[in-house]
């Protein structure tokens, strides 16, 4: 069977042809009549003739000059202006307007950001700690007042109140096990010195204390009781200070996080390949980086010693081996051991010069929009939008290029 968008072409043929032979036999050298006005085939319906699958009437797209919605020409201050090159309804400095900047404001802990062409106020959260702040009272006058992660009345959500006087500890009503809520916190009662055992119980100098502490010690809590305790990471390893009290020779170790002969905790010894070390497992003996296949660097800083030599941009292919510092619009990088330069996503060097380092934005430079070389009709007045020259139907109407 034939499809159905065959039949009007093979109707028109077939009505043709028997217009044809229903003429006037025409003799070899006559001329038949009306021969002169040629054959012309008949008019169908025009919904019969264009049938469902129809292709619809292609527009003539021409050179756009106009600023297409929400593009506008704003001045900047980091460096050139470009024709149509600010989205306003994105743009933080720029939103719904040239110049209409959204702002901060640090004392309230809110910020605003450029949403749909208005500025919208939101909650900003401290950098150095984890935070998150809310806006639980709806007021505009003090801020994001609250931060869920630590407030009682609000831990987890608006409104959440912990019961008993439990602490709000990152968001949850309650303490690690182990430790008790004391006067809104968490403590360890067997180590903490100001709740020694229970809640307010803080360890003082007893009568008759030493006249003269031993090396590294001073009272404190330690195992719940209050008595002569070792300062920071050191450590009474010989257990004299619990029995010879001041004529001990007090805390000789000195760090239990570097001792060899004393990893963490007493009498645990390293091997000659190990280290005492910390990689997120608590101190222990082990080989540096090994168990992350990464390279142990002894020369740089405790905190970058475990490296990968294939990505580390700060050792590339050698400890120490710096790749060189990154031009405007460029990203540093380290692959495979060698040092790469590489543009940022919607920019690139089209002068080949790495001093300037990616100094095209392809995203509105009308002389290399898109890709270095690609040239807009500046004489025209052609902009560089979203990284397309601007094209638009002849009535006016945009369309994409």
């Amino acid at each position: 069977m034939l499809p159905r968008k065959s039949l009007p072409i093979l109707l028109a043929v077939a009505w043709a042809l028997s217009w044809g032979c229903s003429q006037t036999d025409v003799q070899l050298g006559e001329e038949a009549p009306d021969a002169q006005q040629g054959f012309t085939p008949p008019v169908l319906d025009a919904s019969v003739e264009a049938g469902p699958d129809a292709r619809p009437e292609q527009l003539l797209a021409c050179i756009g000059t106009e600023c297409p919605y929400p593009f506008a020409t704003c001045a900047s201050g980091n460096g050139p202006s470009y024709k149509c090159g600010t989205d306003l309804a994105h743009d933080s400095l720029n939103c719904g307007a040239c110049g209409n900047k959204c702002l901060v404001y640090e004392p309230l802990k809110m910020t605003s950001r450029c949403v749909d062409g208005a500025c919208e106020l939101e909650c900003m959260n401290d950098p150095s700690r984890p935070t998150d702040r809310r806006n639980c009272n709806g007021e505009i006058d003090d801020g994001c007042e609250v931060d869920v992660l630590v407030d009682p009345n609000n831990c987890g959500a608006c409104g959440k109140v912990c019961p008993g006087g439990q602490p709000c500890v990152k968001g949850k009503c309650a303490c690690p096990p182990g430790q008790l809520a004391c006067n809104g916190a968490c403590v360890d009662p067997n180590r903490d010195d100001e709740n020694c055992g229970g809640c307010g119980n803080a360890c003082k100098p007893p009568p008759g204390a030493c006249a003269t502490l031993p090396p590294r010690t001073y009272y404190g809590c330690e195992g719940g009781s209050c008595g002569l305790k070792c300062m920071g990471a050191s450590a009474d390893c010989n257990g004299d200070v619990a029995t010879e009290q001041c004529a001990s020779n007090g805390c000789e170790v000195l760090d239990l996080k570097t001792d060899r002969n004393n990893c963490g905790g007493c009498g645990i010894a390293c091997k000659a390949n190990e280290e005492c070390i910390d990689e997120g497992f608590g101190r222990e003996c082990a080989v540096p980086c090994t168990r992350f296949g990464k390279v142990f660097c002894p020369s740089l800083p405790v905190d970058h010693r475990c490296v990968d030599l294939l990505t580390d941009p700060h050792s590339c292919g050698g400890c120490g081996n710096v790749c060189p510092a990154a031009g405007p619009n460029q990203i540093r990088s380290c692959n495979k051991g060698m040092c790469d330069l590489e543009c940022a996503p919607g920019f690139a060097d089209c002068n080949g010069n790495a001093t300037d380092g990616c100094e095209v934005n392809l995203n509105v430079h009308p002389s290399n929009c898109g890709a270095c070389g690609n040239r807009c009709d500046i004489a025209a007045g052609q902009p560089c939008v979203e990284g397309k020259c601007l094209m638009t139907t002849c009535d006016g109407k945009e369309i994409p290029q």
